[in-house]
Parts: structure tokens; C-alpha cells; sequence
């Protein structure tokens, strides 16, 4: 028998069998050809086969195999990544209504207390709660080791200052202008996120910003656009449950430097959500918390020193609003951080907008601004395209 084709004492293992061919693997050069042994049974005589390939199929076979996991590698990962994304915006929706019943309290508040006591006390409340958070989960609340410190800092500092300007505008201009303008930090969001991050920016979601910031100003009807068009404001009723104990009511005078100062917390809110996405999750969403508390309460220290005079509480209700305000603050941070951690800045912005829906809400039932058909419509058309945002989000062929 030719020794090129004896049996061998360990026959490779067989990739294909049938009633009468067994075709078998051979082992003798397997790097440069493919060696395929076929035995044929022919009326009970075993005969042998050899056979030579110059492109082995093992190797393609491995090739393919390859690529087809490499695909679908991607495509978990591409499917992780909306999932991801749409926790991401459904955390900050979740933020974006702490939000609004925040500025409801703070719009309270305002009548009684000045600005910078109103951001003490939430700042107190979130340093506190923040840390002791911190420390029941085992996380470093100063944050990682490096650069990193000097990023999480400066969004503090800058989260303080918006804060402050953002509730010195609830204070002293009307709640509809003071809504309108704040909400316009998501075009100044979107425009850091593409231009110093890279984010991608669709068509479709500069559609859905443009109109969602003509709704905010359609919904909101600010004086400073409409004139007399616009809701009728009363300080007795927006100075709320404080009005008939103090007789201190919201001060809108000097609307100037008011609206001024709102648009200058609106940029600075964009800043914070920029530099949120800038560190990632390297930092824990609750690290940006006590960042924000802290260097919150030594920038209010100054003002209530010199500008502003500090009010105690009269009574407990006065006390429980000062609390429910930074409390509200403190769980809208968490559910926005770590959402904001999780989806771009671009679709963040957009969903936080959800909050000028609220908000409108608010107006009505609380501070008594009925709605005309422009109040009822433009919500309507915010949240619809909001949900084809969503929609484009989880399925972008579409």
C-alpha cells in the first residue's frame, strides 16, 4: 500500500458522513493546502481518495466565521448604545420634571426670601445629600485622581453662578419669561456638543430644536416680545403663600438687567451640560453633585454678606419650601447627570425641554396664566416631536 495514503493510528476527524462517504481532514500540511481524504465504500472495498485544494476551505470557512462574528459584535454593541441612549433621555426627563416643580417652589420663595439664600440652601441640601450618598456607595466624593479635578470644579463654579443667575430671574421677572429664557441653553448646548465635542447633529434634530424654541416662545408669550399680547401677571398671586404674611411680592422692576442675567444663566447651563459630556462617566454622576454644592455655597457666602440681606424663616411651612426646593434640586441633578452621562448633549437638550411643558402647566394652575390656542398647540407639537426624536433615536433607518 502507498505510505502517502496508509491509515493512519489516529485518524483526523471526520467533517462530513453519509451511508457511503466519509470525508475526513488531513493533518499533513494544513498551512499552505487543504489535504481531503475521501473514502468511498464500493461493495464492501475501501478506497481511498486524496485530494488537493490550493485555497484551503478550512481558512475561509475560519474567515467567514470571523467576519460574522465581528458583525455581530457591532451590532450589540450599536444596540447597547440606543439602549443606552434611551435611558440617557428618560433619566433627564425624569430631571427635567424635578425641575419644574423646583421652580414652582423657588417662584414661592421669591416672594420672601432674596435669590442668594434660596441657592445657599440648595446648595447645603445637595453637598449634604451628595456626600452622604457618596459615602453609602463607596464612591470617592472628590472624584478621580488628575485633570479631570479641574473640569468637575469648574462645572461646579459655573453650575453655581447659572443657578444663581437662573433664580434671580424666577425672582424678578415674570414665570413665563424667565421659563422662556432659560430654556434657550439648548441651542447654545447643541452648538458646544457638535463644535468642541464632536457630536454628530442630524437634520432631523435641528428641525425638532428650531421648533422646540419657537414653541418656548410661543407657549411663554414673553413682555419683552409680545408687549401686551402677553399674560396678565399678578403679584398677588405669584407672591403665593407668603403674599398675605409679609406683603412682599416678586420684584420686576429693572426687567433690563433681569433678562440679561437669564440669558447669561442659559449659556451657563449649556457650559455645565458641555463639560458633563466632556468627562464622561470617568466621573460619577454624584461626584458632580457635591462639586455643585459645594463651591455653590462659598459663591452665595459674598452676596448675602454684601448685596443681598439674609431672611430666616418665620415659620415651619417657610422652612419645609426653603428644604423641598434644594431637595427637588438634588434629585433633578442625580436623574440629569447621569442621563446626560449617557446620551449626547444634542438629544439631552431637546428632552430637557420637556420642562417648558411643565412648566407651562404650572403657570396655569398655580400662578393662574390661562392658555390661549397657541398655549395648547405648541405643547403639543414640542412633545410630538420630542417622541420622533425618541423614535429616530432607537431606529435611525427610518
Amino acid at each position: 500500500m502507498n505510505p502517502s495514503i496508509a491509515e493512519k493510528s489516529s485518524p483526523p476527524p471526520s467533517i462530513y458522513t453519509d451511508d457511503n462517504i466519509n470525508v475526513t481532514l488531513g493533518d499533513d500540511d494544513p498551512t499552505d493546502s487543504l489535504v481531503i481524504v475521501a473514502v468511498e465504500e464500493i461493495h464492501h472495498h475501501r478506497i481511498r481518495h486524496t485530494y488537493t485544494e490550493e485555497s484551503p476551505l478550512l481558512q475561509k470557512i475560519t474567515s467567514n466565521a470571523t467576519a460574522v462574528s465581528i458583525q455581530q459584535l457591532e451590532n450589540t454593541s450599536t444596540n447597547d448604545n440606543k439602549k443606552s441612549e434611551m435611558v440617557g433621555m428618560l433619566l433627564v426627563l425624569l430631571g427635567a420634571i424635578a425641575f419644574s416643580f423646583m421652580g414652582v417652589l423657588i417662584k414661592f420663595c421669591g416672594a420672601k426670601f432674596p435669590s442668594f439664600e434660596i441657592l445657599l440652601v440648595r446648595s447645603v441640601v445637595q453637598s449634604v445629600a451628595g456626600t452622604v450618598c457618596c459615602v453609602c456607595l463607596g464612591v470617592n466624593p472628590i472624584g478621580p485622581r488628575g485633570p479631570v479635578r479641574f473640569w468637575i470644579a469648574f462645572r461646579g463654579v459655573i453650575g453655581g453662578l447659572s443657578v444663581a443667575a437662573g433664580y434671580y430671574a424666577l425672582t424678578h421677572l415674570p414665570f413665563s419669561d424667565a421659563t422662556a429664557i432659560l430654556y434657550l441653553n439648548a441651542p447654545f448646548t447643541t452648538f458646544l456638543a457638535v463644535v468642541f465635542l464632536g457630536e454628530q447633529f442630524q437634520c432631523f434634530e435641528g428641525i425638532c430644536l428650531s421648533l422646540c424654541l419657537i414653541g418656548s416662545v410661543l407657549v411663554s408669550k414673553p413682555e419683552f416680545l409680545f408687549g401686551s399680547m402677553s399674560n396678565n401677571h399678578d403679584d398677588n398671586i405669584i407672591g403665593g403663600i407668603f403674599q398675605h404674611d409679609t406683603g412682599i411680592g416678586n420684584d420686576y422692576n429693572d426687567r433690563g438687567f433681569a433678562i440679561f442675567t437669564a440669558l447669561s444663566g442659559a449659556f451657563m447651563i449649556a457650559v455645565t451640560f458641555f463639560i458633563v459630556r466632556k468627562v464622561g462617566e470617568t466621573v460619577h454622576f454624584l461626584v458632580h453633585t457635591v462639586y455643585y454644592g459645594v463651591l455653590s455655597t462659598l459663591i452665595c457666602i459674598l452676596p448675602l454678606l454684601t448685596v443681598q440681606t439674609f431672611v430666616w424663616p418665620q415659620n415651619s411651612y417657610e422652612a419645609m419650601i426653603l428644604l423641598m426646593s434644594g431637595t427637588l434640586a438634588f434629585i433633578g441633578q442625580c436623574f440629569f447627570n447621569k442621563g446626560l452621562q449617557m446620551c449626547p448633549a444634542g438629544k439631552a437638550s431637546l428632552m430637557n425641554m420637556n420642562g417648558l411643558v411643565l412648566s407651562f402647566i404650572n403657570g396655569m394652575l398655580i400662578f393662574d396664566e390661562y392658555p390661549d390656542v397657541f398655549n395648547v398647540l405648541v405643547p403639543l407639537g414640542v412633545k410630538a416631536f420630542d417622541e420622533d426624536l425618541v423614535q429616530l433615536a432607537t431606529y435611525p433607518n427610518l
